[in-house]
């Protein structure tokens, strides 16, 4: 298996919350909070209430690159700071004014919590579906021209790497694997690169049907990479797209990214394909971290 992979699906003993609550006392001063764990893959996650206000205290896997975390912290706050209008979460500084905790070898963050339904489950109608485009659109803009070293990073996330999956696949799926990298990957480095949010799911959403922007959260910066700018809308879109056609009923979205960040010709030819790598990538990752946890015992 590649590496990248293994690394990816590397177990690590869960942190209880004693130990999260002693983090919160000792490095943010803030005790007696009650924690709720949050369903996590990678790292370990909770819901943070202490004197009147919420929190998201994020743990990191004891194998994250803390400067990785770090790139992730400052592409939140450069984006926030580009467009102000962008609801992210905010760093909570820790009593040494720092955005990092270091613990036991694992790197800790406290983040606000933002209000809001997670999208997940809602059925958009065409106007919030061009909302969300113009929502990611501005989020790609803002990070038009955030730099970080560490975001030059091989992730197995990223579309472009899909051919490393190519030995975990399907007879189906490598189909789909070994056109995509004949016929797709060698453009992507054509095309116009960027740093990228790489995650803009419903699960990674927060929405208010009462509020014009109807997305009044972005969430989960795990995935940030620098990469083909069309591939945050390719990555979005295979969240969005039914079976069968594509794009059928998506092009709202398209048409709101695109209000703020026109594609090029070339970017729009190859958003059916990325839509499907997506689609292969989320069916083998899923089927290799399911097959490890149940190897592991996790839940």
């Amino acid at each position: 298996m590649d590496p990248v992979l293994e690394q990816l699906v590397e177990p690590f003993e869960r942190m209880p919350p004693a130990e999260a609550s002693r983090i919160l006392t000792e490095h943010y001063g803030l005790p007696a909070a009650e924690l709720e764990s949050l369903p996590t893959e990678r790292d370990d996650s909770f819901l943070v209430s202490a004197g009147g206000q919420q929190f998201s205290l994020k743990v990191a896997h004891p194998s994250d690159d803390p400067a990785v975390i770090e790139m992730q912290l400052a592409a939140m706050t450069f984006a926030a700071t580009a467009d102000p209008g962008i609801p992210l979460q905010k760093i909570v500084l820790g009593l040494d004014g720092q955005p990092v905790q270091h613990v036991n070898g694992r790197v800790a963050r406290l983040l606000t919590w933002l209000p809001g339904e997670l999208a997940r489950g809602q059925e958009p109608t065409p106007s919030q579906l061009h909302a969300s485009g113009v929502m990611l659109g501005r989020l790609n803009h803002a990070l038009s021209t955030f730099e970080h070293p560490a975001a030059h990073r091989t992730l197995a996330w990223d579309l472009r790497h899909l051919g490393m999956l190519r030995e975990l696949a399907t007879d189906a799926t490598a189909h789909v694997i070994d056109r995509f990298e004949v016929s797709v990957a060698p453009l992507l480095d054509g095309l116009p690169q960027q740093v990228i949010h790489n995650d803009f799911h419903p699960s990674n959403i927060l929405v208010d049907e009462r509020d014009p922007r109807y997305v009044v959260g972005v969430l989960d910066f795990g995935d940030v990479v620098h990469a083909a700018r069309v591939s945050d809308l390719g990555v979005a879109l295979a969240y969005l797209a039914p079976q069968g056609d594509l794009l059928t009923g998506v092009q709202p979205f398209i048409d709101g990214f695109e209000s703020v960040v026109p594609l090029l010709p070339e970017e729009k030819a190859i958003l059916p394909d990325l839509v499907s790598a997506r689609l292969v990538q989320r069916i083998v990752m899923s089927g290799l971290l399911a097959r490890e946890q149940h190897t592991t015992g996790e839940n």
